[in-house]
């Protein structure tokens, strides 16, 4: 016995050192993948130009306009931004200065501002003001909260947030880590994300239906061809636009189905692999986070009655996200639970996921751009019904053991030590 757990321990630390090397790899692979990023996307917009754009009629040159402006402008615009801008951190660098914090704070004189362009917010910020990582005071938005500590990082792990094994920090809010971007998706610069996947499946769909015509005269060998872009050079565009446009459209409608029941790619595992347990006992298990369709994408956008106008989807803007991502809005539990109490046998479920009935309806008219909502919601406390709610323990990534709480009231979370 000694021996086999020797050997074990052994197996276990190889394939920690493992995924120690992918991780290094996948961070160090990062630079390239945006270079390579960036000369697909440069590349293809001068032989589109070049190739399709010069031999387009004047009324089609017309009908095209809005496109042949918006999509170049968002296409750069919200890749460029979603390289830049970080995903969001709950509390500084362990050492040097965070360089990227500038982007988080709040310039209406910037040319990245919503607000220079005229687009302002309607209405308040759902949970605290969202003016970057630090408030006006120059504590985190975190300083003064009793929440938990990640164990890897030894930094405060607020609900909703993860460590990434790439970036060696926690992010707010995070969805995944993305090596194209170099960075890890997260509550700051989702927006941006989904909105660049959805500006070039727009691009490639242009390109393979304006340039159809163009790809049959490449085989062609006595054709007319009077661009500046051999033939083999738009054979080979065309093609990685039919191939790419495919798949991230694919990729674009799976974010956004994740977003509209409120959900980040994580959450949707965690939400999946409970509600499995949840149905095995019996019981209905609900998302926290999920305020109805409308309200989950008009909350990740940020428009609506609370936000900023929907037209600002169509420039690339830097605006805030909806949350200050250390809470969220919660939905509210049904009034009448349809089974009554069990015992349970699964583990995931017994630690406090059971909710209670607290008088609240479900509607609240979230889907009517009702802002009223409490920033906590119900959490599952007992056992008076028969849902599960995820509970924001329930949706962390301590597989391995918690690392505790921590009182962020320590003054080593002012952000003027990260300046």
């Amino acid at each position: 016995m000694p021996l086999i757990h020797g050997l074990s321990g052994t197996v276990i630390r190889c394939f920690k050192k493992v995924e120690n090397a992918a991780d290094w790899m996948t961070g160090a692979a990062g630079p390239v993948f945006v270079f390579m990023c960036w000369s697909l996307i440069l590349s293809g917009g001068f032989i589109y130009f070049d190739v399709v754009v010069r031999s387009l009629s004047p009324l089609s040159f017309f009908l095209l306009l809005p496109l042949l402006i918006l999509v170049p402008i968002n296409l750069y615009g919200q890749y460029y931004l979603v390289t830049h801008v970080p995903p969001g951190y709950p509390a500084p660098k362990a050492s040097g200065n965070d360089k990227s914090i500038s982007w988080l704070l709040s310039n209406p004189k910037s040319i990245w501002a919503g607000e220079r362009w005229g687009f302002r917010r309607r209405g308040r910020t759902l949970t605290g003001a969202s003016t970057g990582e630090s408030g006006s005071s120059g504590i985190w938005e975190g300083a003064g909260r009793r929440v938990r500590r990640c164990r890897k990082c030894d930094g405060p792990k607020p609900e909703r947030t993860h460590h990434c094994s790439v970036c060696k920090r926690c992010v707010l809010q995070m969805d995944h880590h993305c090596p194209w971007i170099n960075a890890c998706v997260g509550i700051h610069n989702q927006r941006h994300f989904v909105l660049f996947m959805a500006w070039l499946s727009l691009a490639c769909t242009t390109v393979a239906a304006t340039g159809y015509h163009q790809f049959l005269s490449t085989f062609d060998y006595h054709a007319e061809w009077p661009s500046i872009t051999p033939k083999l050079g738009f054979t080979l565009i065309y093609v990685l636009c039919l191939a790419i446009g495919f798949a991230v459209s694919v990729l674009m409608t799976w974010h956004l189905y994740m977003v509209s029941y409120g959900e980040t790619s994580i959450e949707s595992h965690d939400n999946a692999y409970l509600a499995s347990k949840a149905k095995k006992e019996g019981l209905i298990y609900l998302n926290p986070y999920d305020l109805g369709r409308r309200r989950n994408l008009q909350l990740f956008f940020n428009i609506g009655p609370s936000g900023y106008p929907p037209s600002s989807l169509l420039l690339p803007l830097i605006i805030p996200p909806a949350s200050n991502g250390w809470s969220f809005p919660r939905r509210p539990i049904p009034s009448h639970p349809p089974t009554k109490p069990v015992n349970l046998h699964a583990p995931e479920l017994a630690e406090g996921l059971i909710a209670r009935a607290n008088g609240l309806g479900l509607g609240l008219g979230l889907d009517h751009g009702d802002d009223h909502v409490s920033p906590t919601g119900g959490h599952a406390e007992d056992g008076m019904g028969g849902y599960v709610m995820g509970d924001e323990e329930g949706l962390t990534d301590d597989e391995e053991g918690g690392g505790g709480w921590m009182d962020l009231g320590d003054p080593q979370y002012r952000a003027d030590d990260d300046r």
